[in-house]
């Protein structure tokens, strides 16, 4: 294992490790469990040459979190007899690599990422970093620092193979602890330069922007506002330029349009864990506006630290959720769809947070492939549903047909709030079948209108 060491001659070190792709493959050996990080920290290319030699492989764990490009591995049930593959949280290619089972859902949340890798004997890492500075350190990049200091760094980390990246990955300031990694603790180095990959934001829905004006009315001048990457973060960030006074961003992703109103002045500090899925435009303001800043995970997405930030508004989507405010947010029914990511962290820390607010989100509807209408807010969540948030975590409840504040209610309340923010198709049925529980019954009800 490569130990930082600030007394050797790095740049004589640097070309001692220096190796080409086909030799940082051939360093993999059975038993190896991988950290590769997230997005564009990934080696695909790396990934690719392990997958022309799978034959050669076996017992090897690769774990990370998002692929922001395809690899050819992922949609190859023969690799599951060579690699295991787990990803922390699921975008489009994760989604498609479920549906062939060739990967697994992580299990974690964003919280509890900095343990997961090391339940599994994690002990080496393959990463993109930027080329060293004069002191030989590689900035781990705007990808890299939400996991460099807890993962990467991390003692029990005993192989690093590291792509020195000169064009595809974009380096932020911040500290040597944090933000870098010294050339010698990487054990095998490979010059490899990519192209860089964006994934535009989606564009706001109707049902975001109704979803927004629920919300922004309890959003006050000054507010510390977490919101994730989607149309609804597009949409509240629209509304903020709107809206009175000045806010900070205190958020797990930092996204694109969020520098306009830096630079309108209307939102004065990004602190973030990490990017949203950013453009080159987004990336060079990060490198140099001193108005943003992304800190490591252990301190942006924890719910410990996370209830520390006063004034903090939690804004945060869920799939389904039940008339007792469990919410299903990482699956649709027993498909994973996402994640748990860092949602529990801001849902928690907001509601323990001085001036603290939480909103949990979703739309009240969903519609099959058969054109079929169906409810997202039910009884009880359907058999097989994955309870991402336990009930007592949850405050502000959301829908395109209003909000409801069940933080801290009783089960009574509860049903009562949340019945009036279903969609009106469904809400004397789901009344009806509630009442069949012991949870309430129908002279609960009196002076109680399903429909104002």
């Amino acid at each position: 294992m490569a130990e930082k060491n600030l007394n050797i001659d790095w740049k004589k070190y640097y070309e001692d490790h220096k190796v080409d792709l086909a030799a940082t493959a051939k360093a993999v050996v059975p038993g190896d469990v991988f950290w590769l990080g997230q997005a564009s920290t990934i080696p695909y290319a790396w990934l690719e040459e392990l997958y022309a030699h799978m034959e050669d492989y076996h017992d090897v764990t690769i774990y990370y979190n998002v692929m922001n490009q395809p690899a050819s591995m992922v949609f190859d049930t023969e690799t599951k007899k060579h690699f295991k593959m787990i990803s922390a949280y699921c975008l489009p290619v994760e989604r498609m690599a479920i549906g062939m089972n060739t990967i697994e859902p992580g299990g974690c949340t964003y919280d509890t990422l900095q343990y997961a890798p090391f339940e599994y004997g994690c002990n080496a890492i393959a990463m993109h970093v930027a080329p060293p500075d004069e002191n030989g350190y590689c900035n781990v990049c705007a990808y890299g620092v939400t996991t460099n200091q807890i993962i990467t760094l991390d003692p029990r980390i005993t192989k690093r193979i590291c792509f020195v990246d000169h064009t595809g990955v974009f380096p932020v300031p911040g500290p040597y602890e944090t933000h870098y990694i010294h050339v010698s603790q990487m054990d095998y180095i490979c010059e490899l330069d990519t192209e860089p990959s964006f994934i535009p934001s989606p564009l706001p829905t109707p049902v975001d922007e109704k979803i927004a004006s629920f919300i922004m009315p309890h959003i006050k001048p000054g507010d510390n506002v977490q919101i994730g990457f989607g149309g609804l973060g597009e949409e509240i960030l629209r509304n903020l330029r709107k809206a009175e006074g000045t806010f900070q961003i205190y958020s797990e992703v930092a996204c694109d349009n969020m520098q306009d109103l830096v630079e309108e002045g209307k939102i004065t500090k990004i602190v973030a864990s990490s990017p949203g899925s950013c453009s080159e435009k987004f990336f060079a303001f990060m490198r140099d506006d001193p108005r943003i800043e992304l800190r490591p995970q252990q301190q942006m997405i924890d719910p410990l630290g996370c209830m520390q930030c006063d004034n903090l508004v939690s804004i945060n989507a869920t799939f389904q959720i039940d008339l007792l405010g469990q919410a299903c947010s990482e699956a649709q029914g027993t498909t994973p769809f996402s994640g748990p990511g860092g949602s529990f962290a801001y849902l928690y820390g907001a509601i323990r947070a001085k001036n603290g607010r939480s909103f949990l989100c979703l739309r009240s509807t969903f519609v099959d492939h058969d054109g079929e209408r169906h409810t997202n807010i039910h009884a009880w969540l359907p058999e097989g549903c994955i309870v991402t948030t336990p009930k007592v975590y949850v405050m502000y409840v959301v829908s395109e047909y209003g909000i409801a504040n069940i933080y801290l209610r009783s089960l009574k309340d509860r049903i009562r709030a949340l019945l009036k923010i279903a969609h009106p198709d469904f809400r004397q049925e789901l009344k009806d079948k509630i009442c069949t529980t012991a949870l309430i019954k129908e002279d609960d009800f009196v002076d109680y209108n399903l429909f104002d």
